[in-house]
């Protein structure tokens, strides 16, 4: 971790700057050394040409303007004045300028280094926000707050690009300390991947509520960013479960033996169950078969159909009868 900068600003040095944003910008392919600002985008927003920035096209960036939705994205994360929001993406500040009227203290990652120092000086005169150059990934959670003299406990929230969506929840989750909310903004068609429901779980859904309750908030039109995506986006609120009441019961050192049930679970969602666990671990069907039977579940159904409880009952009928079976 680097020292602080002037005014006290902490900065850390991006490790793999791989074009990663949120907050209130997206951005969609990876970051070259010196992307040049996209010369196309000939007709920005106001307030865009009054910060002086513009989307990068190179890093498929697209700013959210709307500040009635910049609104509910922070009023989503029920903050009070005395906690502290970790925001996941700066971008030009917008997000970070509704949290911060609303938190105690805001500290916001932005790895794009001409954004962070945009959105430094559009809050210099906020008293309550640090803003870190930094790529999100290399560093904890824990780590992001250390740098801006924050800890726990602490409310995560951010604009997610899709291809950064499940390893930024799944550092989140399994932070130690974890956020006790998170608020996200991503694709639509992500979004409903991470909620689920009933008929309707993927190995998304299934791997958050091993932590925490996802709930479906708003959708955003692609007309609220600058320039419009070719999707639609929506925002997801995860309300993390207390300590040693995980979704599954399991304590967390165990998690990861459930999180290879799941895997290899999914791994062909159209095909009937039996058929696919037998094939992922090597076994005869008819063993399967009887591992369904005991865990009360329907042979034929499929991964989607599950809910946790069935794959904790078919991961303890596992671990009784072939201890080995979900090994690494």
């Amino acid at each position: 971790m680097t020292p602080p900068r002037a005014g006290g600003q902490r900065a850390v040095e991006p490790r793999r700057p791989t074009g990663r944003s949120g907050g209130s910008s997206r951005q969609g392919s990876s970051r070259p050394a010196k992307a040049k600002r996209s010369p196309s985008l000939v007709t920005p927003p106001e307030v865009l040409r009054r910060l002086g920035v513009s989307p990068r096209k190179a890093l498929g960036q697209h700013f959210l303007l709307d500040t009635f939705i910049l609104g509910d994205l922070a009023d989503a994360c029920l903050l009070g004045p005395e906690d502290t929001v970790l925001e996941i993406g700066a971008g030009p500040g917008g997000l970070t300028e509704e949290l911060a009227k609303r938190a105690g203290h805001v500290v916001a990652v932005e790895l794009d280094e001409e954004l962070a120092s945009l959105s430094r000086r559009r809050l210099a005169e906020a008293g309550n926000v640090e803003i870190i150059n930094a790529d999100c990934l290399d560093y904890t959670p824990e780590e992001l707050l250390e740098e801006a003299g924050a800890a726990a406990p602490y409310i995560a929230t951010g604009n997610l690009p899709y291809y950064i969506t499940q390893p930024v929840i799944r550092r989140l989750l399994e932070a130690d300390p974890a956020p006790d909310r998170i608020v996200v903004l991503v694709q639509r068609e992500v979004a409903r991947r991470m909620v689920g429901g009933p008929g309707h779980e993927s190995l998304l859904s299934m791997s958050i509520k091993c932590y925490g309750t996802p709930e479906p908030l708003f959708d955003v039109p692609a007309s609220a960013f600058w320039p419009p995506p070719k999707v639609e986006s929506a925002a997801v609120r995860i309300v993390r479960l207390p300590e040693g009441e995980a979704g599954t019961g399991l304590p967390h050192e165990r998690i990861p033996r459930l999180f290879n049930l799941l895997r290899a679970g999914f791994s062909e969602p159209r095909k009937q169950l039996h058929n696919v666990l037998a094939g992922a671990f090597g076994i005869p069907d008819r063993a399967m078969l009887e591992l369904l039977g005991t865990a009360a579940i329907d042979p034929a159904a499929r991964a989607q159909h599950l809910d946790l409880a069935d794959w904790r009952r078919l991961f303890d009928a596992i671990e009784a009868t072939h201890p080995k079976l979900l090994d690494a």
